[in-house]
């Protein structure tokens, strides 16, 4: 605290010292142009309506001045660079006064400034948004650091500020599928990232048009460009944890969590990405239940559950250990594929992987309906490879709650349900592709391959269950085909 206050105290001297002496004055402006952290320091500003007052000089904290840092030489370089953070660390201030710095005092720059929409974009008076943010700053300076010329109609308009001594530009969009497509920037600044619509439109059109993105954001799932950048990609990443500030700690912790929901916890706090999305179906699944290897136990049955789609079937193949407890031991997931194809791919991959198993099979009882894009039925399909699936109907939502009490028991200190981490699809499934179609509804969104995956071990769950019919599920029993004891024709060969 003392040597803040020490600081704040040279730059009021500072300034009151430019006021009178123009060589102070050109002093200050070359430290400026020579150490943006300078310029921070000795002449930025923040607001912050939850203080009194304001109005607040910036002093930067040490985290926030490694991020600085690595913004510089971002832009400098040609790099991009992600950033993800937690709530409320000043980096959206942050970012915006160092594009703001160049703009006043690097000849060349030129900045695109997005976010998902355009009233959090640019408002004037509202600085909740990006550019009234940097309007705030330019109209707090010292009136011999802002350029010459400057004029309010002309040098500063909706979505725009210009440099009249340099020609430096500060321009707004809202997300779009051609983002910055057409421009020519130093830098784009992509704010709330993981919130975008055409996030991967976005991002591609605005490579084409610079070097250096910057991506912010907390995470908000694992199904979005930005999460994809962070865990698949080599970008340069900058975490800003919530415990790098100096002023929160534990007990902070503790208080917003009994203030937020879990997932809001995950997203604004924590940078978790299992856990930040709002409308995943199966909230009570996490790493527990993933196992690195998961080897199948000698002398059970395999089973296999297929769930049929137009050129996008699938299969998971599961197990009771000993405890019976469930286990997920592989996955296969067709993309643009005949079923028969599938069915040879399934075999095998399953002869390779499990060379001694036994198998049995469920499958969706949708398979029994005749489609017209086929002659056959998908379960006369498989019956045709010899494979004879048992289908137990059963609802949508039913099966779900039966995933989620197999989430939330634990059998001899095990998760009832564990995946082998081989299993991606299923996997990312659980961890938010398998969601609502928005946190306002209960229905899942019906999306390849999310659904497919979940639906099979869907089938899995309840074969497991064995659970006794309801009587609507007793009547559509009634019209369940009863499958032959020997191995059928095959319908394409005949034989």
């Amino acid at each position: 605290m003392a040597c803040e206050l020490s600081l704040l105290a040279q730059r009021f001297r500072l300034l009151h010292r430019a006021r009178r002496s123009p060589l102070t004055r050109q002093l200050a402006l070359e430290a400026c142009r020579r150490d943006p952290g300078f310029w921070f320091d000795y002449f930025c500003w923040t607001f912050d309506p939850r203080r009194t007052p304001s109005r607040l000089p910036f002093q930067l904290y040490p985290f926030q001045r490694e991020l600085l840092s690595a913004l510089c030489a971002a832009i400098d370089k040609g790099d991009d660079l992600l950033i993800e953070k937690s709530r409320d660390m000043g980096v959206s201030w942050i970012t915006l006064l160092a594009f703001q710095y160049y703009w006043l005092f690097r000849e060349g720059s030129h900045f695109l400034i997005g976010s998902r929409k355009a009233d959090l974009v640019d408002s004037r008076g509202d600085l909740s948004t990006l550019l009234q943010k940097c309007r705030f700053n330019f109209s707090m300076l010292p009136s011999w650091m802002r350029p010459a010329g400057f004029k309010d109609g002309t040098h500063n308009g909706v979505m725009r500020l210009v440099n009249p001594k340099n020609g430096n530009t500060l321009i707004g969009e809202s997300s779009n599928p051609h983002f910055g497509r057409g421009g020519r920037y130093k830098a784009v600044l992509m704010d709330e990232f993981p919130f975008w619509p055409y996030d991967d439109k976005a991002f591609a059109a605005a490579g084409q048009s610079t070097p250096s993105r910057i991506l912010v954001g907390t995470p908000y799932g694992k199904l979005n460009r930005f999460a994809r950048l962070r865990l698949e990609s080599g970008i340069a990443v900058k975490t800003l944890h919530w415990r790098l500030h100096p002023l929160r700690n534990e007990t902070w912790y503790l208080r917003q969590q009994g203030r937020m929901s879990p997932e809001e916890v995950a997203r604004e706090l924590d940078i978790c990405y299992e856990r930040s999305a709002s409308d995943r179906v199966f909230r009570g699944f996490d790493q527990r239940h993933v196992r690195d290897v998961l080897l199948p136990v000698p002398g059970k049955r395999i089973l296999r559950s297929w769930d049929f789609g137009y050129r996008c079937p699938a299969c998971v193949f599961t197990q009771l250990d000993d405890h019976d407890r469930l286990r997920v031991l592989h996955e296969v997931v067709g993309q643009d594929e005949l079923l028969l194809d599938f069915i040879a791919r399934v075999r095998e991959e399953g002869r390779q992987r499990f060379p001694d198993a036994d198998y049995e099979d469920v499958c969706d009882p949708a398979g029994v309906q005749r489609s017209d894009k086929s002659a056959c039925t998908s379960v006369e399909i498989l019956q045709s490879q010899g494979v004879f699936p048992f289908f137990h109907p059963s609802d949508v939502a039913g099966g779900i709650e039966r995933i989620r009490t197999q989430l939330a028991e634990t059998i001899d200190g095990q998760p009832a349900l564990m995946i082998a981490r081989r299993c991606r699809k299923l996997i990312a499934a659980m961890e938010g592709g398998y969601r609502f179609r928005s946190p306002e509804r209960d229905d899942p969104a019906q999306e390849h391959p999310h659904e497919d995956v979940v639906d099979c071990l869907r089938y899995a769950v309840s074969y497991k269950c064995r659970l006794r019919p309801s009587e609507d599920e007793a009547r559509r029993r009634r019209h369940r085909v009863r499958l032959p004891d020997r191995r059928p024709r095959n319908p394409y060969t005949g034989y």
